[in-house]
């Protein structure tokens, strides 16, 4: 179906990873590729939060969500697929249109909202990505 896929993760919500990987299976083509995105949302007030947490506080905090996204990575099995980690900074659904535009995906497959919130609503920025973006967007609930 797909050759590849973009997959925006929240790392905050890890316990997401089994629905999308099984929604990967079943949307990858063969021996494509998957691309998981974290979008650092502590950069959109990003020289605020310098003067309260300083340069070596931000820095960690860089370093540790680079390794949660790889670990992520290798926890995610789907065979015979390249997998990619990329970190960006910003807003969350203009990041995810951009390197989905950037990398030409096929597909972007993500979470609707965070556990929690009510299902009767598609989360603002799966809202946002479903209506801008120029491949197909598939939602999970």
């Amino acid at each position: 179906m797909f050759n590849h896929i973009l997959i925006p993760v929240d790392l905050a919500h890890q316990e997401q990873l089994a629905r999308l990987q099984e929604s990967a299976r079943l949307l990858i083509d063969g021996a494509g590729s998957i691309t998981l995105l974290y979008v650092d949302p502590i950069t959109v007030h990003k020289e605020a939060l310098m003067t309260q947490l300083g340069e070596d506080q931000y820095a960690e905090h860089q370093r540790e969500a680079e390794a949660q996204l790889q670990s992520l990575s290798e926890s995610l099995e789907v065979e015979n697929v390249t997998m990619n980690v990329v970190t960006r900074e910003g807003s969350a659904h203009d990041q995810i249109l951009e390197y989905a535009s950037e990398i030409s995906a096929d597909a972007i497959l993500m979470m609707a909202s965070r556990p929690g919130l009510t299902d009767y609503f598609i989360g603002s920025t799966a809202e946002r990505v479903v209506r801008h973006a120029d491949c197909s967007v598939f939602v999970i609930r």
